[in-house]
């Protein structure tokens, strides 16, 4: 199998001084360059690729730009994003902050129903909360639900569970209990679906969801 190289390739000469080569087949090109002039580049080529649109539209890092991108241009993926009425609306809740496809199926749902969940919400010990991205504080943390949802006076969290209830671990199921209890004692409503009853009938769900938050 023929190795993969990459046709781009900057070396630094001297300060602020590079030396950029570009090889496409029998084709190549050699120049020194400013890192100004590296940055001007990198600017012209994000734009015609449609990262700076990315990053501007979802105010996220060039890292998580090129994540939602990809994720676009994956062939697994086509099918589902020429589908989803809300490209350029929910692409970084559903890729970035989505952590397997049960959530962003169940997130997609939601958003069908004119529901619109906060995801990855970090809620800690006392029941104060900061958002995604900012790092964990694993000293107060209590729970990270997938989904939190407000309606009325109704604090909503929703977890969507890989396994299902008989998958569990005697510990996980502690664990959840424990969080539930607690999340209970500060006045918030949990739920938990499994992925079996996602994937069965997410509509349900959602309409299980709407239920408990009217």
């Amino acid at each position: 199998m023929a190795e993969k190289r990459n046709p781009i390739k900057i070396e630094l000469i001297n300060k602020d001084e590079y030396k950029l080569t570009i090889k496409l087949d029998n084709w190549e090109l050699s120049r020194n360059v400013s890192e100004t002039a590296l940055k001007e580049l990198q600017e012209e080529i994000n734009n015609a690729t449609g990262l700076t649109k990315i990053s501007e539209t979802f105010n996220c890092t060039g890292e998580e730009s090129r994540k939602i991108k990809d994720f676009w241009d994956s062939r697994s993926n086509w099918q589902l994003c020429k589908a989803c009425k809300f490209k350029w609306k929910e692409c970084y809740n559903c890729i970035i902050k989505c952590e397997s496809p049960l959530e962003r199926d169940l997130l997609l749902e939601l958003r069908k129903n004119n529901i619109e969940p906060i995801l990855q919400r970090r809620f800690n010990k006392d029941g104060s909360f900061y958002e995604f991205p900012k790092s964990i504080d694993f000293d107060n943390i209590l729970t990270i639900p997938d989904f939190y949802i407000e309606g009325g006076k109704t604090k909503l969290c929703v977890y969507a569970d890989g396994h299902t209830y008989h998958e569990r671990t005697e510990n996980q199921a502690l664990r959840d209990r424990n969080i539930d209890r607690e999340l209970q004692r500060i006045g918030f409503k949990v739920l938990r679906y499994t992925g079996h009853e996602i994937r069965k009938n997410c509509s349900l769900v959602v309409e299980n969801i709407k239920m408990n938050i009217e």
